[in-house]
């Protein structure tokens, strides 16, 4: 039986790591994509890992996103830890996550060689203006998994870090730009997502197994 995806139109929620998140669907942006919030395309595993993918599901290829249902976040430190090895995907997906307020008051960490087969496979950004790229497209790291990414927010800085499990830093960079840092609450987001809705180059599904979020506000 073929599966659809968005045809309910009610909102759907999970839990993971102590908090509830809003799980997307619909069409639109980044990238002009479809969103879905089926169940076998957005889950949380029996070891409590949450599971984001691209799917394509009869002749739709799908994005997901999760959300959280509180935009109380602010300064402090964020980090997440990725199972699945993110920064080897395809040239046409986006592996994603956030902090975001607006457009404009946005702090994201993204693997993703943007299109590009021979791009770096790390960014990031504190919008509107600071951005950083790393993990070159070579790097015998591009296939590790358990990652811990990490952002230290405070007024003055936002010091993005990417950690193997045995503590070796892979990338670091601390940004200064006092006309992008944001200094506003918002939430936390984690999206996987297919470049101006293009396919991936492979064909192939894709997904990223998060492990765990954590906040420590300042």
């Amino acid at each position: 039986m073929l599966m659809i995806a968005n045809v309910a139109a009610a909102d759907t929620y999970l839990n993971w790591c102590g908090k509830e998140w809003w799980v997307r669907s619909g069409t639109g942006n980044p990238g002009g994509n479809h969103w879905s919030n089926s169940s076998n395309s957005v889950w949380v595993d029996e070891n409590q890992k949450l599971h984001l993918t691209i799917q394509k599901i009869g002749n739709t290829w799908y994005s997901t996103e999760v959300d959280t249902t509180s935009a109380n976040y602010t300064y402090g430190v964020y980090t997440w830890k990725v199972s699945s090895p993110i920064l080897n995907l395809d040239p046409n997906i986006v592996a994603a996550m956030f902090f975001r307020h607006n457009d404009t008051n946005e702090i994201d960490i993204e693997a993703t060689q943007w299109g590009w087969i021979y791009s770096d496979r790390l960014s990031y950004g504190v919008q509107p203006n600071a951005y950083q790229s790393s993990i070159s497209y070579d790097s015998s790291y591009q296939r590790a998994k358990n990652v811990i990414y990490r952002f230290d927010w405070e007024p003055t800085y936002v010091h993005f870090t990417a950690k193997l499990p045995n503590g070796t830093v892979i990338s670091d960079w601390n940004c200064t730009d006092q006309t992008s840092i944001p200094h506003v609450a918002g939430g936390v987001a984690m999206q996987m997502w297919l470049m101006n809705h293009l396919v991936p180059i492979n064909g192939q599904n894709a997904e990223m197994v998060l492990s765990y979020f954590s906040y420590v506000p300042s």
